[in-house]
């Protein structure tokens, strides 16, 4: 794998999932990570785009830790926007990974930076992160604190991955 410097997270609107992990990588890089992250850069995008905003779900859970997420505006994910990226992460195999590789079968080297969140982060168990748009907020809360612990799990490894790489 080549060192990563451009990092996707994928869902189907890029209004729950994945502007939760982007944010909270943002937010991580920022806080916790400064000077292994600074040459790496997060953003998201979906399948589908159906508004600007999060979901109310990830926007309280975003500002219950303090995340400033004002410049977030959902997108679609392009052929433009993937040829970027050094690694893309979703979060269901059948929604996101097969979708995005059926769509975009042409973009070479697309199956070698796909991966599921979850597995990416060297989790065994349950790699897939539901959508919780429609779920109580209690249920909400728990996919959205899956995520992020898959996230910090995912950074570390970039960093550990990218030290390796340098050497």
């Amino acid at each position: 794998m080549v060192k990563i410097k451009n990092v996707l997270f994928l869902c189907s609107g890029n209004t729950a999932r994945s502007p939760a992990a982007e944010y909270l990588s943002k937010w991580l890089k920022a806080t916790k990570y400064k000077e292994e992250l600074k040459d790496v850069n997060f953003d998201s995008a979906g399948l589908y785009s159906y508004f600007n905003l999060p979901q109310e779900g990830t926007a309280a859970y975003l500002k219950s830790k303090g995340i400033d997420f004002s410049g977030f505006k959902g997108k679609k994910i392009t052929k433009k926007l993937l040829e970027k990226q050094d690694l893309i992460l979703g979060f269901e195999k059948k929604w996101h990974i097969k979708k995005l590789k059926r769509r975009f079968k042409d973009l070479k080297g697309l199956e070698d930076k796909l991966y599921l969140l979850l597995d990416f982060a060297g989790e065994s168990e349950e790699l897939e992160i539901p959508d919780p748009i429609n779920f109580e907020p209690e249920e909400y809360q728990k996919v959205v604190e899956r995520i992020e612990k898959g996230v910090r799990k995912a950074l570390e490894k970039i960093i550990e991955l990218n030290r390796n790489h340098e050497k």
